[in-house]
């Protein structure tokens, strides 16, 4: 009886590891006439278990610590039972320390979407290989989630998942049959192609490093008000860094996926709270995105 109980305690206690990922996945069908729509509700529980129930890597994460994550498929056109195409939405967040506040790491619309899939199949990732292209997209995706989410925490720290976005794909390359992969294909300088060629250049290092310095010494440190001024300059320096980056490739893809993904977020934090001189601030993000300079006319000394 009492090795039961100890047994019993034992396991009681120990930790619960998880997958890396708590993602949503929806498949939006509404332009599509068809009766039976069970091979969409298929294909959205097949997605998610490829996403949330395959082990991305080799790290240990807690119930808590998986990263938010949701993938919005919206098909317009499908051909026969088993082609079909359209976009993908992504976005991911990650949580701000000692807040319920999730702080977004990106929002992309992906619009060369086409893959086959056939009702009930099983969704599984090859890193050696090359994939289907609705596995090879999600795959994709999910290591440049991976990627930023792990330079939040630490600088560099995201570089192997770039590389493994890069050979995801270099393989899809190869194959010819998807668009988004190639240069110049799909929407030029914002297909697949372009996201993982200016992960992995040394150009848009200043970028990833801000990465921690906006998240670990600015948003991480809000949540105690004696900081607020010094957390907020930080997130300030990060932004200013850009600058050179913005100079380096004013066309550069990655920085304005950075921006669409923190644009309102840094509107409401100088906008409100610890007095800070945001001139610079302004000034900067007008230059770097130009195209919503509107939006940054508030921001003067808060």
């Amino acid at each position: 009886m009492a090795y039961g109980l100890i047994f019993g305690f034992a396991f009681a206690v120990l930790p619960l590891y998880a997958q890396e990922f708590n993602a949503q996945v929806t498949v939006n069908h509404d332009q599509i006439q068809r009766q039976d729509v069970q091979i969409f509700k298929t294909l959205e529980t097949s997605i998610f278990e490829l996403v949330n129930n395959t082990k991305w890597t080799g790290d240990k994460y807690d119930m808590d610590e998986r990263i938010e994550a949701n993938f919005v498929i919206v098909i317009d056109k499908m051909i026969g039972q088993d082609q079909f195409s359209g976009s993908l939405q992504v976005q991911a967040a990650r949580p701000v320390y000692n807040t319920t506040y999730l702080s977004t790491l990106i929002n992309h619309r992906d619009q060369d979407m086409s893959f086959n899939y056939i009702e009930y199949d099983r969704l599984e990732f090859n890193p050696n290989t090359s994939n289907p292209n609705l596995v090879a997209v999600i795959a994709f995706y999910v290591y440049t989630i991976l990627g930023l989410d792990a330079d939040t925490y630490e600088k560099g720290s995201g570089s192997k998942y770039y590389s493994q976005a890069q050979d995801v794909a270099n393989f899809m390359q190869s194959g010819g049959q998807h668009a988004g992969w190639r240069d110049g294909e799909g929407l030029g300088q914002r297909n697949r192609y372009w996201i993982a060629e200016n992960l992995n250049n040394p150009v848009n290092t200043p970028l990833l490093e801000a990465l921690y310095d906006y998240h670990r010494n600015g948003l991480d440190l809000m949540y105690d008000k004696s900081k607020h001024g010094q957390a907020k300059q930080a997130i300030l320096d990060a932004i200013l860094t850009l600058e050179d980056v913005h100079k380096s490739r004013p066309t550069g893809f990655l920085l304005q996926m950075f921006l669409d993904a923190k644009r309102q977020e840094i509107i409401n934090i100088f906008s409100d709270g610890e007095p800070i001189n945001t001139v610079p601030l302004r000034e900067a993000l007008e230059k770097i995105d130009p195209t919503n300079r509107d939006k940054y006319e508030n921001l003067g000394s808060a």
